[in-house]
């Protein structure tokens, strides 16, 4: 199944979800699906990417392992960050009022789909 058709059906089966992407570690998107043009994906994941790289750094020190999962709740959006493998990670957003649990449940779900594709 391609990453389109993964990401779409994590989106249409999240509510509140608006989209979501696999990106590269540089911040680069591989795939996107988005319900809405609203969103700046681009400069988004080149932010959140460079987080994940400084939450990883953190990990390593305090000798936690590899990070897996982030969170970021902020006042529109909450923003999933999910490791599919030290160069890619998948990126689910949702709105603050969707459903976050289910959203995180297909977004654990999935990785083992991208990773078919990879």
């Amino acid at each position: 199944m391609p990453f389109a058709d993964i990401l779409k059906d994590v989106v249409h089966g999240t509510d509140g979800a608006v989209g979501a992407l696999v990106v590269g570690v540089d911040g680069i998107p591989v795939e996107e699906y988005a319900l809405t043009n609203d969103l700046d994906l681009q400069s988004m994941t080149v932010e959140y990417a460079t987080l994940l790289k400084e939450i990883e750094k953190g990990s390593q020190s305090a000798q936690l392992g590899s990070t897996k999962e982030v969170t970021v709740m902020a006042d529109k959006a909450l923003v999933m960050l999910r490791r599919l493998t030290d160069e890619y990670f998948m990126v689910l957003i949702i709105k603050p009022d969707g459903n976050f649990g289910k959203g995180r449940f297909l977004l654990r779900m999935s990785v083992p789909k991208l990773l078919k594709e990879f």
